[in-house]
């Protein structure tokens, strides 16, 4: 009964951190958002018998990457555009009734679920999150979406640097 307690407590702060991520206009208080968003799911990880991901989860997403962020905003500033206006705004009330309708689907969903260890004990889950798993599935069964993902999120890296190294420049430099 505690771990859906706890499951309860860390899909709901999950859930909060990441409306949150979204909805703050100040990038700072989304980065710190997001860290309550990857604790919660490195919980979930705890939860299934996985520590060694959650390990992962807690060292390599809300350590490194969010520090990160966290760096690059506060050396870049908050530069806000003064009287653009918004040409969003007229469909607002159309992403209120997608995420209305969202969850009301994901409350009947979760009512109408037969999913094993929903209503009943779970189903133990093996090696899961054992490092010798993780190893071998890399570099066995996921070797090259590993080595694609990398060498996409460094050209995202350098693009962003690129970006943000012409938008100081177009400013005058710092």
């Amino acid at each position: 009964m505690g771990e859906r307690i706890t499951f309860a407590i860390a899909a709901a702060t999950a859930l909060v951190c990441s409306i949150a991520v979204i909805s703050v206009r100040d990038a700072f208080r989304a980065a710190v958002a997001l860290i309550g968003a990857l604790l919660s799911v490195a919980v979930i990880f705890v939860l299934l018998s996985a520590p060694f991901v959650a390990m992962i989860q807690v060292v390599v997403y809300a350590g490194a990457i969010v520090v990160l962020f966290l760096f690059v905003i506060a050396y870049l500033g908050e530069r806000r555009t003064v009287g653009a206006p918004d040409r969003l705004a007229r469909w607002q009330f159309l992403s209120w009734v997608a995420v209305l309708t969202l969850g009301a689907l994901a409350v009947i969903a979760f009512f109408n679920s037969d999913l094993a260890g929903f209503r009943d004990d779970p189903r133990p889950t093996g090696n899961i999150g054992d490092p010798d798993a993780i190893g071998a599935a890399f570099l066995d069964r996921y070797l090259i979406p590993f080595e694609v993902t990398s060498l996409v999120l460094l050209v995202a890296a350098v693009g962003a640097v690129l970006l943000a190294r012409r938008a100081v420049q177009r400013e005058g430099g710092r």
